[in-house]
């Protein structure tokens, strides 16, 4: 009898593995022995393949619903499914092309950018996506950046002495010049530059709009004011758009999902909560990560399943997230929310590349130079 290295054993078992919660992620199915013989391809018999599943059923990585049923993933059975994704899966350039064309887009189009953010993970991965950014706390500004996307559209860019940073679209009624907007960026810079955040809305009303003249200008500086009068008061910037999906998807019966998702809109606070815990964790590893050289990607892509997420009602859930960073400092976290069941591949690649894209918009938006 022919008997494998152990090398090749291990790597048919991990095939087997993978090719089993690949199919279940699939098609929601249990996934039998005789299905693996008949489809899988692996060119072995039904018997090692039932010997396998066996091994695979009792070290923790598959578990049988039912005693006559197929096997079904268990929560060890996604993370090692997921890691092998990560250690293997490259992005196609069609897949990166079409999310980076469908950022362009959404950001020319916008009314908040963190929202839109949270609405595009949401659309492109058919489930539920999320964006948070850091608390401002009590903050001075380094540096207020105004940048026109648009005759109508202006993003407000806040930069502060902590490194945490702000940024928030405008939509008006009025045009404004791209020369007015830069004038305007100049002065608000030489006033604002060092000053607490809070005080910004007092200087903008009494320094900036003595003389309103109705124009675009009058009207985006009463946004701004606005705007930081109302940041202090908000300081759960949690956008979080398409829970919808995650109830289209809910399995026919399963009243204890619907309870899970019900308690997560009653108690938005320890979601918040858990990733906000979950930035802080990325701006530790990203601080640990500057060492490796401007060149190096500061951001990770991290996949909590099931049982590991911190929150007990998302036993059936995995969130998919990654940070965003401006100078090696993680200010904010994009990410996705589903089944157990979803597509991990394309879920980390979507995650991943939209981080990235964050990442290079407000890096360049660091870089400009505002000054006379």
């Amino acid at each position: 009898m022919r008997v494998l290295k152990p090398e090749a054993a291990r790597d048919r078992k991990d095939k087997i593995l993978n090719w089993v919660v690949y199919n279940y992620v699939s098609t929601g199915r249990p996934v039998s022995s005789e299905l693996i013989a008949s489809e899988g391809r692996f060119n072995v018999s039904s018997a090692t393949i039932r010997n396998i599943l066996k091994e695979l059923e009792e070290t923790g990585y598959l578990f049988q619903a039912h005693t006559s049923g197929g096997r079904i993933p268990s929560d060890r059975g996604y993370r090692a499914y997921v890691d092998n994704i990560l250690r293997l899966q490259k992005l196609a350039v069609i897949e990166k092309e079409r999310v980076e064309d469908d950022y362009e887009r959404r950001v020319e189009q916008l009314d908040g950018f963190l929202k839109h953010t949270s609405q595009m993970l949401a659309d492109m991965s058919k489930w539920a996506g999320f964006v948070v950014s850091a608390d401002m706390d009590q903050d001075s500004v380094k540096r207020l950046d105004l940048i026109s996307l648009g005759p109508k559209s202006v993003l407000s860019v806040l930069f502060a002495h902590s490194g945490v940073m702000k940024h928030a679209a405008f939509s008006l009624e009025k045009t404004i010049e791209k020369s007015a907007l830069r004038s305007l960026s100049i002065k608000l810079n030489r006033r604002l530059k060092d000053l607490p955040v809070a005080d910004i809305p007092g200087i903008i009303w009494k320094e900036f709009q003595r003389k309103p003249s109705g124009s675009g200008q009058d009207e985006l500086l009463k946004k701004l004011a606005d705007y930081f009068t109302n940041l202090a008061k908000n300081e759960d910037q949690l956008y979080f758009e398409g829970l919808n999906r995650i109830y289209e998807n809910i399995e026919a019966d399963n009243f204890e999902d619907i309870r899970s998702v019900a308690r997560l809109l009653e108690e938005k606070d320890r979601f918040s909560g858990m990733l906000r815990e979950r930035l802080r964790d990325c701006a530790i590893k990203s601080r640990a990560m500057a060492i490796t050289g401007p060149d190096e990607r500061k951001h990770l892509v991290d996949v909590t399943i099931g049982s590991e997420n911190s929150v007990k009602e998302f036993k059936n859930f995995s969130l998919v997230s990654s940070s965003y960073c401006v100078n090696n400092k993680a200010i904010g976290l994009v990410g996705i929310l589903g089944y157990k069941r979803m597509e991990y591949p394309r879920m980390i690649s979507i995650v991943d590349n939209v981080s990235s894209m964050v990442e290079d918009m407000l890096g360049e938006w660091e870089g400009m130079d505002f000054e006379e």
